[in-house]
């Protein structure tokens, strides 16, 4: 279980966060939406405990403000929304990262199978910059799967924190990454994204945490949180929830998660 009381991030002068009480319970995928600027990525960093705050972040019973990185990182994994890479590794470096940073046996196998599930078949020589934006992105989610890999762990349900895990991908490979979302979920694992696209977020999010002005404007299950009166107070225009366009060509995803 993952509980936050009272939480608050500072950053300079400026308060980010403000009071925000909410709990993530293992074997859901929870999503954090919201504007530009409202607070989703600070609010993922501070449960990761990489910005300072104030308040109470628990994760399986574990402060996490008290408790050593090394021990965290065997049941939580962090996908940040960009990741730097200096050296030259290449694929299956990057993905052998996450396996010692992670608990349990080491499947020398592992890497290639983990590229494989993301759609990256081959890929373990390849250099990582020699990639594209979408492809070295699927690498370090296969990274993070790898130090992840047991959804529940001895010390408990394992964690993904992920943010925007799906925005440099195309639609295909979007939905990819909400099926390993829903396969982790299911296996006992708890969830954690940030997330931009609404419909993704109706797809496969149990719970919806809608955040403007650095608070929790609403939360709850989908059908509550993702309507029109609540979207367009937190997002500043019109919008419509479960209503086509009255004209041009419009596009969804239709592949049924829940089924895959």
């Amino acid at each position: 279980m993952l509980e936050t009381q009272d939480l608050h991030v500072t950053l300079g002068r400026r308060e980010i966060l403000r009071g925000l009480d909410f709990t993530a319970s293992p074997g859901t995928v929870t999503a954090i939406i919201g504007p530009n600027g409202s607070g989703k990525t600070t609010l993922l960093r501070a449960l990761t405990g990489e910005v300072p705050y104030r308040g109470r972040v628990n994760l399986n019973g574990h402060d996490i403000a008290r408790t050593p990185g090394p021990r965290l990182a065997g049941f939580r994994a962090v996908l940040a929304q960009e990741t730097h890479v200096a050296f030259p590794f290449t694929a299956a470096e990057i993905v052998r990262l996450g396996l010692e940073a992670g608990i349990g046996a080491h499947d020398p196998t592992l890497p290639e199978r983990l590229l494989t599930e993301v759609d990256l078949p081959g890929y373990g020589p390849r250099p990582y910059h020699d990639l594209s934006g979408g492809e070295q992105a699927r690498v370090q989610l296969a990274r993070v799967l790898a130090q992840a890999r047991q959804p529940v762990t001895p010390s408990g349900p394992g964690w993904l924190m992920l943010d925007e895990p799906v925005a440099s991908l195309d639609i295909a490979h979007q939905l990819l990454v909400m099926r390993l979302a829903q396969r982790f979920a299911r296996a006992g694992g708890g969830v954690i994204m940030v997330l931009h696209d609404l419909n993704l977020t109706a797809m496969v999010a149990d719970r919806v945490l809608l955040m403007a002005g650095g608070r929790l404007a609403a939360q709850g299950a989908p059908a509550e949180v993702l309507a029109d009166t609540v979207l367009q107070t937190a997002f500043g225009c019109a919008i419509r929830a479960n209503t086509a366009p009255a004209e041009g060509p419009w596009v969804l995803p239709q592949s049924v998660l829940t089924g895959a």
